[in-house]
């Protein structure tokens, strides 16, 4: 992810925080051929205050895509705080990561082809999925909750299935909605793996 985007996200405000919700809805309306001037014109602020968010349209999308995948690790985090099973948190995790990988980023799918810098910061993202994936794979194997595996091939599968079916040729193939069929194809591997 550009370092750009990583710095404007840390020195929010919440005027800023306000402005990004709402261009999250503008976005998934499609903003291909908008200009600055036009997005802050569609959510009612100043030219001034979107270039205080991100120096270009290109880094304002980018925060806000990674402020949304943010919030949504955040949501899957604290959903399963209470939960000892380290298999039971893998579940939740992916249900929740699924969601994010399908419908949530789909809604954008038009735009982010075409925009700098959103490729490398969905990577960064899913990059920190499959690592915690990992992690709690491994956390399962050490309490002999899952079979002997090499965690980290699969915790790639499963972090890269929801992103795999929601590709627009392989979704139109699918007998459901990509994120209902990833959490099935996530819940046949880990029923697989588990030692009960």
């Amino acid at each position: 992810m550009s370092q750009v985007t990583r710095k404007t996200f840390k020195n929010l405000t919440d005027k800023h925080i306000n402005v990004i919700e709402d261009f999250e809805s503008l976005l998934e309306t499609g903003i291909a051929n908008l200009t600055m001037s036009d997005i802050a014109s569609h959510l009612k602020v100043s030219l001034r205050t979107l270039y205080e968010i991100a120096p270009s349209k290109e880094d304002l999308i980018t925060t806000t895509m990674d402020r949304i995948l943010t919030n949504i690790g955040r949501e899957a985090l604290n959903s399963m705080k209470d939960i000892d099973s380290p298999l039971e948190r893998l579940r939740i995790y992916m249900r929740i990561g699924n969601e994010a990988a399908g419908p949530k980023l789909q809604k954008f799918d038009g735009d982010l082809d075409k925009i700098r810098g959103t490729k490398e910061m969905i990577d960064f993202h899913q990059n920190y999925f499959i690592s915690f994936i990992k992690s709690l794979l491994d956390e399962a194997q050490e309490i002999n909750e899952i079979k002997n595996i090499d965690t980290q091939a699969v915790a790639i599968s499963l972090g890269g299935i929801a992103r795999e079916l929601s590709i627009p040729e392989n979704k139109k193939t699918l007998e459901d909605l990509p994120e209902k069929s990833s959490n099935m194809v996530t819940d046949l591997i880990l029923e697989s793996l588990n030692r009960k």
